[in-house]
């Protein structure tokens, strides 16, 4: 299982979410944010995609989807003393019918194909999924958002799982995610998935400016 274990105890990438979060008037002060608000900030990274999978480039891009924001997350919780495995289930993507008309119209009404990823964390409370996925603002949406951090708790998985997998230990996520998809699902339907998700990542980045 890919598993992020404890690192350099300075906590070089909290550091660096500290400073992006504060030169976005997000928190200040000195002191470096709890587990809680770590996930609470990387939660409320705008939904779009990363220009790159490494930790680092995600904090200074500053914004995520599945697959980034929880690589990132997983790496700041090992900065914190807590080891995790990154999850990988293929899911079908159905706006509610209520959420906005421009979510409504990138899927066309029918069902978007994904792999989504999300973590397993194993708190001293015992394991807990954690789905960092949608911020906040997304629940306007109708999107399933996790207001909090409860130790110990599970959280909400951003979508209903159809096949489930821990990320095998030493691969990638992407590389996982990206076999995945090319196993189970035409070209046809990842060339409506890579529209939907390039769309939903505009339309949430215009929000949050």
């Amino acid at each position: 299982m890919t598993e992020r274990t404890p690192t350099a105890p300075d906590r070089p990438l909290t550091r660096a979410l500290h400073a992006a979060a504060a030169e976005r008037g997000l928190r200040g002060g000195d002191a470096l944010p709890d587990v809680p608000e770590l996930f609470a900030l990387v939660r409320d990274m705008p939904y779009a995609r990363a220009d790159t999978h490494e930790p680092a480039g995600i904090i200074a891009g500053w914004r995520g989807t599945c697959s980034t924001k929880h690589e990132l997350l997983a790496a700041l919780l090992a900065e914190a003393g807590l080891r995790s495995t990154v999850m990988a289930c293929t899911q079908e993507i159905r706006p509610p019918a209520d959420a906005p008309a421009e979510l409504l119209a990138l899927s066309g009404g029918q069902p978007v194909v994904d792999v989504h990823n999300y973590l397993v964390v194993h708190a001293p409370q015992g394991d807990m999924t954690v789905d960092a996925t949608w911020p906040l603002a997304a629940a306007t949406a109708g999107l399933p958002v996790n207001a909090a951090w409860e130790w110990g708790q599970d959280q909400v998985i951003a979508c209903t799982p159809l096949e489930t997998w821990a990320v095998p230990e030493g691969e990638s996520v992407a590389a996982f995610k990206d076999r995945a998809l090319r196993a189970r699902y035409t070209p046809q339907e990842l060339e409506r998935r890579e529209a939907f998700i390039q769309g939903v990542g505009r339309l949430f980045l215009a929000q949050s400016r």
